[in-house]
């Protein structure tokens, strides 16, 4: 009995709760990375937060800790705990992508594009087809304004008068609906996660490499300890003498760069081998470190499916006369998505089980261990899933179509996190729903109604690389391994993402209307043009694919269901499902981070020959010094630029 109770109060001294320190630090940063990343989003497309490993989440917890190592230094003391800085770490990560992509760029933008499009005088191509008009089917309350010359939307793309003031007035209500939306799509994706999270954590034990990064940066010991290896500092050079030198070119023309995006150019010259060329040789300093730190076979499956394989299908293809490679490849990785998800239910179907049981008896068997007892948490994710499809549904979309849009959102941002949790992925893409819903079904069966509800809901929320899901894993991750209080991380990532959304209101707003579109940066500047296309291009065309693209989709999950079940037999076998399924969701994907894999993965491989895990452990010092001083050389020029700009974008990604 005694050693029980020891037990009790270990597993409750381990349990770390928030502080009023951390979370008044954690919100302040929210508030500031938010308007910092709106106005580097508009008018720079510098992402600050884009990513799985957010530069601007690690880099303010990496020089908290380094404040930390110098207070106790001078003042015998810690001034934040490991518990701290973890916190504030999860509650900045779950916001990072919110002042970019995946909300204010997308929402404001996106609200007022379709309006000032529809006028055949801003789209001359609305021309050539006699009574097309989309804006029929937008309900007055979706937008602030349904008229295309009326100040709220014009002063958008044309400049505001001189003396005008910002039309507050009109955003009010539409921005006060689309953020019940938004507040009840993130808060279904934390959700999610909670539900994800004992599975994945616990009992398939995934590696989340992501996670591991900030864990090594807020302990003390470790961080200390890392400092103290040389093969860290080396690391860390590599990526700031490449990117400080890549700086002052753009800053200096004259002086010399260091080209990190090579390619080998134009050496074939017909078919097949013409697709094989500008393969490019792009290296990604973090991605090189975190490949080192997954396991073998998923490093070499992504870059084998990504950058080999799919190059040779282009080859094959192309020798038989066909020139239309994306939609093909594209149509593999929708199957592999499909069936990878299926796989997954199968795979934790005891656990989901287990989910109802205790969720329809009430039972909570892990009062203090799990973010939400199973019942409130299922519920609260019904409330959610009810907002979502009911907003669809009243914005001309009927019920089916939303599910449909909803269903498939759901499972690739699913395997998305998948990705991140297990490849440590730094972005992934999945493609287009609504585009693959219109192949699928074609426009005529779908409808002009359904179209315009399906493009006004789904372009507000496309972008994969920073949705919340991942990040919320990430969250419960920490906090499982570190003992952190996970319902506190819960509520904490809620409200974080909540007052994100808050502050890029008015941040947003004052940005559009006081420097209009045509000055901003290159990819906002094109996005209101590339929306209203797509409006146009899914009106007037029907896209339905051939039949035989059919092959693709079906091939594509009977290849992974196959990999699954090999890798499931054969404890030798070295391809992994989930790089096939990611191989094509993207062409940039491949193209982008393929090589930097392959790095990584080489890397490990020749060090696991010659000194297996012993050497692999020497090495890791090497390998986080370049994923941290990445971050760090990152962050520092993306400061920079954002009050010097320059006319080139400092970061891809």
């Amino acid at each position: 009995m005694g050693q029980w109770r020891v037990t009790i109060e270990r597993k409750a001294e381990e349990t770390a709760s928030v502080t009023l320190k951390a979370a008044v630090i954690g919100f302040l940063l929210v508030i500031g990375i938010t308007i910092a990343g709106c106005y580097s989003a508009f008018l720079r497309y510098d992402l600050i937060g884009t990513g799985h490993l957010p530069r601007c989440a690690l880099f303010p917890v990496l020089l908290l800790a380094l404040i930390n190592l110098l207070w106790r230094r001078f003042f015998g003391k810690m001034l934040f705990s490991r518990s701290e800085l973890l916190f504030i770490y999860c509650i900045v990560l779950i916001m990072t992508g919110i002042p970019g992509q995946q909300f204010s760029n997308y929402l404001y933008l996106g609200l007022v594009a379709p309006v000032y499009f529809a006028n055949p005088r801003n789209m001359p191509a609305l021309l050539q087809y006699e009574g097309l008009n989309w804006l029929q089917y937008i309900p007055e309350w979706a937008v602030p304004s349904k008229d295309p010359r009326s100040g709220v939307v014009a002063w958008v793309f044309e400049g505001m008068p001189e003396g005008a003031r910002i039309p507050w007035q009109p955003w009010v209500f539409p921005l006060a609906l689309w953020t019940l939306f938004y507040f009840a799509l993130f808060t279904s994706h934390i959700l999610i996660a909670a539900l994800l999270r004992k599975q994945w954590v616990e009992h398939e034990k995934l590696s989340f490499p992501l996670a591991q990064v900030p864990v090594e940066v807020a302990n003390e010991h470790r961080l200390m300890a890392i400092g103290r290896n040389l093969l860290f500092w080396f690391g860390f050079i590599i990526p700031v003498f490449v990117f400080t030198f890549r700086a002052l070119h753009l800053y200096l023309p004259y002086f010399p760069n260091i080209n990190i995006y090579p390619n080998w150019g134009a050496i074939f010259q017909g078919r097949p081998w013409e697709v094989l060329n500008y393969t490019p040789f792009n290296i990604y300093f973090d991605m090189i470190g975190v490949t080192y730190l997954i396991p073998s076979d998923v490093g070499f499956s992504f870059w084998f499916f990504a950058f080999i394989v799919r190059r040779l299908q282009m080859v094959v293809r192309s020798a038989m006369g066909l020139t239309d490679h994306q939609q093909p490849l594209e149509y593999q990785t929708i199957g592999g998505l499909f069936a990878l998800f299926f796989l997954q239910l199968w795979v934790a179907r005891q656990y989901l089980r287990d989910v109802l049981v205790q969720a329809w008896y009430g039972e909570n068997v892990e009062p203090d261990a799990a973010p939400l007892p199973y019942r409130h948490l299922l519920i609260l994710l019904g409330i959610c899933l009810l907002i979502v499809i009911g907003w669809t549904v009243s914005i001309g979309a009927a019920l089916v179509w939303a599910l449909m849009l909803f269903a498939i959102h759901y499972i690739w941002r699913i395997m998305t996190a998948r990705m991140v949790a297990e490849a440590g992925l730094f972005v992934f893409w999945v493609p287009n729903i609504v585009n693959f819903i219109l192949r699928v079904f074609g426009r005529d069966l779908v409808g002009a109604s359904n179209i315009v509800g399906l493009t006004m809901v789904g372009s507000k929320m496309y972008d994969s690389a920073t949705c919340l899901l991942p990040q919320a894993l990430q969250g419960f991750k920490i906090a499982q391994s570190e003992g952190l209080n996970q319902r506190q991380i819960f509520g904490l990532m809620v409200a974080s993402s909540l007052l994100s959304m808050l502050v890029c209101h008015p941040t947003s707003l004052r940005i559009i209307y006081t420097m209009p579109v045509p000055k901003m940066g290159w990819w906002t500047r094109g996005y209101p043009q590339w929306l209203a296309n797509d409006f146009l291009t899914r009106l007037a065309q029907d896209l339905r694919m051939p039949s035989w693209h059919y092959f693709s989709l079906l091939a594509g999950g009977l290849v992974t269901v196959f990999l699954t079940w090999m890798r499931w037999q054969f404890f030798w076998w070295p391809l992994h499902p989930l790089g096939f399924a990611a191989a094509n969701a993207a062409p940039w994907f491949g193209d982008r981070y393929g090589f930097s894999m392959f790095l990584g993965w080489l890397a490990k491989a020749l060090v696991m020959w010659f000194g297996g895990i012993r050497l692999w452990h020497f090495f890791r010092p090497f390998m986080m010094g370049m994923i941290v001083g990445n971050t760090t050389i990152l962050f520092i020029l993306l400061l920079i630029h954002f009050f010097f700009p320059t006319n080139e974008v400092v970061v891809i990604e």
